[in-house]
């Protein structure tokens, strides 16, 4: 039976001593280099209704940290989530029967990490938080999702402070005010969405799941998480589950924080981290399962939303698992505003691509310029077999309703540090001699292992300026 828990009342805490925190070890000493300790670990409970997973077990510097099989849109994964301080943090990993000729290999694989392999065991060291994917030929993946430490955990006794603690929770919308935090505990499992409109100063946060499922609609187009016409917003730290439509999206806000989410959800049209109209957004260290565009940022319905810039976003060190449809990164395709401009995406590792791995879709009126990406490492095939797409063009995600019939523009694209495993096609196209593509710049890109060449980048007549290097 779930608890409906009261969202502008605080809920009842519970203890947080079931979280496995151990002491750190004893610093190693080191003749070469700094010294580096071995890192205190907080397992996180994950999905209280979840059984136990049976293909993976998993230890952290000696803690036991849960594994559970959870349900995202009718499948099943294997999910574990530990906290770790300062140092390294060693983590084994054992799989019942495991073939000798198999060869688990630790995803990204851009980070290089390291096994050994005894018997049914794998055994990693890793120094940094971040998601990781394990992935062994005839075993399920083992979604790993790593965080830092909470430093500041908020009060469940706060006025301002909406407290889910471990367990279920039957929530429904909840619609934060301004200055409040949302809590979700490890180990919590919160039934909901979550919606703020006008809102300033609000947070999200925690090492809780966010489980939208029951409260989120296709029809009604509901996110999972949702913050219009506000300002000062953070979320992070927590899981996020079963969305029917968007999983997140900002639109016409400001002063965006997104970080150490995991996101899962593989519906078409569960997109992951979406953005309209929106000024000043950082997102960082976040993985993004989605159904469709793991990144969908554009600008939709002009009529009803005006045309608010979308200026100053900055996305560094994302890991994306873009299935069912849609592309890992997608501007576009609805591009219904004058200016989108001051974009980058850093240290991005895609683990699985449907459509295209980085896709510039302008089908209305917007001037995209001064894009920069920076380290796009995609390490599988997308299932359309396409790099890097860039169009203007007219097309089914065109306005509409009337309000206006024009294209726009591509101008001052950087694509630098991109790397694909095999040598799929770089596409270029313009709509008219006004409504191009110019100034784009391809350094350090490389496809199967060799460098791209000019020959390689296919433009048509509306098409300038394009650099390789």
């Amino acid at each position: 039976m779930r608890l409906r828990t009261l969202t502008i009342a605080t809920a009842v805490a519970l203890s947080l001593t079931t979280l496995g925190t151990v002491a750190p070890a004893a610093a190693a000493t080191s003749a070469s280099g700094p010294t580096v300790g071995t890192a205190a670990i907080q397992a996180n409970p994950g999905n209280p209704t979840s059984p136990t997973a049976t293909a993976h077990t998993v230890s952290v510097n000696g803690t036991a940290v849960p594994v559970k099989a959870e349900s995202v849109s009718g499948t099943s994964h294997d999910v574990a989530m530990f906290a770790k301080g300062t140092g390294t943090a060693t983590v084994s990993v054992t799989m019942p029967g495991l073939a000798a000729s198999a060869t688990p290999v630790v995803t990204p694989r851009t980070l290089a990490i390291a096994t050994t392999r005894s018997g049914d065991t794998v055994t990693f060291t890793i120094r940094d938080a971040h998601p990781l994917v394990i992935e062994t030929p005839g075993v399920r993946a083992l979604f790993l999702f790593v965080t830092p430490a909470e430093t500041a955990v908020p009060s469940a006794s706060d006025p301002d402070v909406l407290y889910f603690g471990p367990g279920e929770h039957d929530a429904g919308v909840i619609r934060p005010e301004s200055g409040q935090t949302v809590y979700l505990a490890p180990g919590a499992l919160v039934h909901g969405r979550i919606d703020g409109d006008g809102v300033t100063g609000v947070q999200v946060l925690g090492r809780g799941i966010l489980d939208a499922g029951a409260d989120t609609s296709r029809t009604d187009k509901t996110m999972a998480i949702r913050f219009h016409d506000s300002s000062d917003i953070t979320v992070s730290g927590i899981g996020v589950r079963n969305a029917q439509w968007w999983q997140t999206l900002y639109i016409r806000s400001s002063g965006i924080h997104v970080s150490w989410l995991n996101l899962m959800g593989t519906l078409i049209n569960n997109d992951g981290i979406d953005t309209d109209g929106v000024q000043d957004m950082t997102v960082e260290h976040n993985f993004v399962m989605s159904g469709d565009d793991g990144f969908g940022w554009h600008a939709l319905d002009a009529a009803t939303n005006g045309e608010p810039d979308t200026r100053g976003l900055h996305a560094t060190d994302t890991t994306f698992w873009n299935v069912t449809g849609g592309n890992p990164v997608r501007f576009g395709s609805s591009m219904e505003t004058e200016v989108f401009t001051d974009i980058s995406i850093t240290q991005s590792y895609v683990l699985r691509a449907k459509e295209v791995a980085l896709k510039f879709d302008v089908q209305d009126w917007a001037t995209v310029s001064d894009v920069t990406v920076d380290g796009f490492h995609v390490e599988s095939q997308p299932v359309g077999k396409q790099a890097i797409v860039l169009q203007v063009l007219k097309g089914q995600y065109s306005n509409d309703t009337g309000y206006r019939d024009e294209r726009g523009r591509i101008t001052g694209i950087t694509i630098r540090d991109f790397t694909d495993v095999t040598a799929d096609p770089v596409t270029l196209s313009g709509w008219d001699a006004t409504h191009g593509i110019s100034g784009v710049a391809f350094e350090d890109v490389v496809l199967s292992g060799a460098p791209l060449t000019a020959a390689q980048v296919r433009t048509n007549t509306f098409v300038s300026g394009v650099t390789v290097s």
